[in-house]
């Protein structure tokens, strides 16, 4: 499934290359971009018997966007998103465990419908986790901690998303991560508890907008 969703990526890719370098048609602006993310994680670490909370995340989660339109039904894009992402496990009664990063992401994406207007968008997106941070709680009481590049969470973290974009430029999005969002290693200092999740699967749906604000070629 992987590598058929890649594939699928590098031809949509090559096409729009394709076409760029045979047609002087072609619309080229930036975009700005935010999102709102309601996020969910699937963690397996026996022999505990983790339970996941859904994480509202309103702030921060912007990006600028390169777009090529090389006709009104067709176009890609690609840029530079900061993305707050991260999942909630309970571990048991007693322990609650809140992980977060902000991630660099550089997508690579395909548009079909009007092209500013509404539209289908799916692509891949290759992020890096560069700011960790961890809150625990034991039985009420908080603990938190945070570091740059932590060995805790995958630090780079590719993902496929799809996207209705309406004419006024808002989105409703689903995004799901390829890899393991924590690594395998023991992720809290709690006595007696063993956390080393050999799974964990991030996914999230999100509520956003797209607004284009600078034509660098207008061809049609």
């Amino acid at each position: 499934m992987k590598k058929l969703l890649v594939v699928t990526l590098f031809l949509a890719f090559y096409s729009a290359t394709y076409s760029q370098e045979t047609s002087s048609k072609t619309n080229i602006y930036t975009a700005s971009t935010g999102e709102t993310i309601l996020s969910f994680g699937i963690v397996d670490a026996e022999p505990l018997n983790t339970g996941t909370v859904a994480r509202f995340t309103p702030f921060f989660n912007f990006g600028q966007q390169v777009h090529f339109d090389f006709s009104q039904s067709f176009g890609i894009f690609t840029g530079l998103n900061v993305r707050n992402v991260g999942m909630i496990t309970d571990l048991n009664d007693s322990v609650r465990v809140k992980q977060r990063t902000y991630n660099l992401g550089i997508p690579i994406a395909f548009k079909i419908g009007d092209v500013e207007g509404w539209r289908f968008t799916a692509g891949f997106e290759a992020e890096f986790a560069f700011a960790y941070k961890q809150k625990v709680y034991v039985n009420g009481e908080k603990r938190k901690s945070s570091s740059w590049f932590d060995d805790r969470v995958e630090i780079f973290q590719p993902s496929v998303f799809a996207e209705v974009v309406g004419k006024d430029g808002n989105f409703i999005r689903f995004k799901y991560y390829l890899s393991n969002y924590l690594t395998q290693d023991q992720q809290i200092n709690v006595p007696g508890v063993e956390y080393n999740p050999t799974s964990s699967n991030l996914f999230y749906i999100s509520v956003g907008y797209v607004l284009k604000n600078k034509t660098i070629k207008n061809s049609f």
